[in-house]
């Protein structure tokens, strides 16, 4: 393996003799491949050794490669034919060649640099890419050695720049054009490296300069660097440890987004890898999501939040709008206070949107383009025009909708169907019906509060149940000004329930609640045997604890456990402890 020698020393090479020895290189190339193929008697040479390479006649192969003019078409054949390449590039081949023409021809030779360039790292299988890149140095000194004057040719200049032959030599190169204030085009114009053969070396040089001006640019703004990226076969691109550049990517943008990413950062992640709630079996999670972490698909959820909110205020207040629906309307901006108001305390982890046919016409027109997030079906002639939200707030979850119904608040997740992305479709039975009785079997002991819009009590109501259930809320972040000054005039300060013994039951020892005993043998399970399915759980809390609970009921509390972020399910639906 050729060493790449540090940046100072690249600056030290005459670059300027160097871009003139690179043109002659091209221009020669260019006139060695004019005139390759030309004539029947070459066509012909090409398809006998393509058909001693395809029939696997070595004997008759190695009788072609006698000839200089044979391993000229061969060397040829490696570069346009895969076939060619992938049956005969190999170290017999190469050990073969050499003992037989241990000075190659100059055509060959071209041949040999364009295949390294145009493959490169696609070279990597077995030791080929180190064996063709010591055959070209070895070739190139030895030219050299014999030549009296060696300024006349461009070998001189792969023969002091060896590390234009290693792998690492895109970065070097990136590196570079940074150290000498050059664009990426630049620097490989003035060194004649943009005049290569096309192919996985420029390929890489671009995504690595890509991936850099990623990192460089003020977080959050437009740049071009955006829509190269977005390109499938830049962002498809193998890079580095089986991840593609569109997986760096997504890493750069997510990571320096931190909690808060413009729409022009948050719609190039959509555009790339699509929504990220999606069953973690799905080809495209599988494809983009597995192999960037859950934190980050954690990251991507939460801004999501948001995004479901404003479609969800934005589908009713364009009904209302649209029908005139005068209560609806009057309705309208206290909600929207107060759903926003969770999401400023920092309370809103994840969010599902739910949304009839009618009413996800409705969330387009608001769009104005397509609509890049998932969101439930909600059947049912009754509910087309329904759009409802699911709110994961940690320590209480919300379900909230329009047309008339009702604001739905658990102290604890409702149904693990909430969270499951394989499902795609919800009625309203599951909502008002099915999920408060998933509920009231997770939770036996556990509160919820099902609360009807009356203009005059529904804030009051919803805010009572929060802080008697030990949450703590900010009401000016619940209310406009006006409405604020008037709820305390008539209601007062909410008085905190006993938080304390909320704090309490959510500890592992608190053995009176039996949900939390669940979660909390749960968690000792894994300790000892993670990574297990459910059904291995379900076994092990019967045989070792004694505690008998169905699968069902195993599977809301990992679920729940999930959502608060101590528990992990990978793609083979095996469950561990989170980090």
């Amino acid at each position: 393996m050729l060493l790449l020698p540090p940046i100072p020393q690249l600056s030290e090479f005459s670059w300027e003799r160097f871009s003139q020895q690179w043109n002659s290189l091209t221009l020669q190339t260019k006139k060695i491949a004019d005139g390759a193929g030309q004539g029947e008697e070459f066509k012909a040479l090409e398809q006998q050794v393509r058909q001693c390479v395809l029939s696997r006649d070595i004997t008759q192969l190695k009788n072609t490669l006698l000839k200089r003019k044979g391993v000229r078409v061969l060397t040829q054949l490696w570069i346009d034919k895969e076939e060619v390449r992938k049956g005969s590039l190999n170290e017999e081949t190469i050990d073969y060649i050499q003992a037989k023409h241990p000075k190659l021809g100059m055509s060959s030779l071209m041949n040999l640099i364009s295949l390294v360039y145009r493959y490169f790292d696609a070279l990597v299988d077995g030791n080929i890419f180190n064996r063709l890149t010591q055959w070209l140095n070895q070739q190139i000194e030895q030219r050299l050695k014999d030549r009296k004057n060696t300024s006349d040719t461009i070998l001189s200049v792969l023969n002091q720049a060896k590390w234009l032959f290693d792998l690492t030599a895109p970065k070097a190169l990136v590196n570079l054009a940074k150290q000498n204030h050059l664009d990426l085009s630049e620097q490989l114009k003035k060194l004649r490296l943009n005049e290569l053969p096309q192919g996985r070396f420029l390929d890489i040089c671009h995504a690595q300069y890509y991936l850099d001006t990623l990192k460089e640019i003020p977080v959050g703004e437009q740049h071009d660097v955006l829509h190269e990226l977005l390109k499938q076969d830049v962002a498809t691109m193998p890079f580095e440890e089986g991840k593609r550049i569109g997986h760096i990517a997504l890493e750069i943008i997510i990571d320096r987004s931190a909690g808060a990413p413009s729409e022009i950062w948050q719609n190039f992640v959509l555009n790339l890898a699509g929504d990220p709630r999606i069953a973690n079996t799905a080809t495209n999670y599988r494809q983009w999501w597995k192999p960037i972490g859950e934190s980050r698909v954690k990251a991507v959820t939460s801004w999501l939040a948001r995004e479901d909110l404003r479609l969800f205020l934005g589908a009713i207040e364009e009904y209302a709008n649209y029908t005139g629906d005068e209560a609806l309307n009057r309705m309208f901006p206290a909600r929207k206070r107060f759903l926003e108001g969770l999401y400023e305390h920092g309370f809103v982890r994840n969010t599902r949107l739910m949304l009839g046919t009618n009413a996800a016409k409705t969330v387009k027109t608001v769009l104005g383009n397509d609509l890049k997030i998932n969101y439930i079906n909600l059947s049912g002639s009754q509910e087309t025009h329904t759009s409802i939200i699911y709110l994961d707030c940690g320590d209480f979850h919300i379900v909230e909708g329009s047309h008339e119904f009702k604001l739905w608040v658990y102290m604890g997740l409702p149904s693990e169907k909430l969270i499951d992305y394989s499902l795609s479709e919800f009625t309203r039975s599951d909502l008002i019906h099915r999920f408060p009785k998933d509920f009231r079997e997770l939770y036996p002991n556990g509160n919820f509060k099902d609360i009807t819009h009356s203009p005059t009590t529904w804030q009051n109501r919803a805010i009572e149940f929060l802080t008697q259930n030990g949450i703590e809320l900010d009401l000016e972040k619940l209310f406009y000004k006006d409405e604020y000054r008037r709820y305390i005039s008539r209601y007062g300060l909410p008085v905190l329930g006993s938080k304390e013994k909320v704090e309490i039951e959510v500890e592992v020892e608190a053995k009176t609640e039996a949900t939390q005993s669940l979660e909390s043998l749960i968690l000792h399970v894994l300790d000892v045997y993670q990574p297990i399915n459910s059904n291995s759980i379900t076994n092990i809390l019967a045989q070792e604890f004694e505690l008998r609970k169905s699968v069902h009921q195993v599977n809301f509390a990992l679920y729940s456990l999930r959502t608060k972020g101590r528990v992990t399910l990978n793609s083979e639906e095996l469950w561990s402890r989170s980090l």
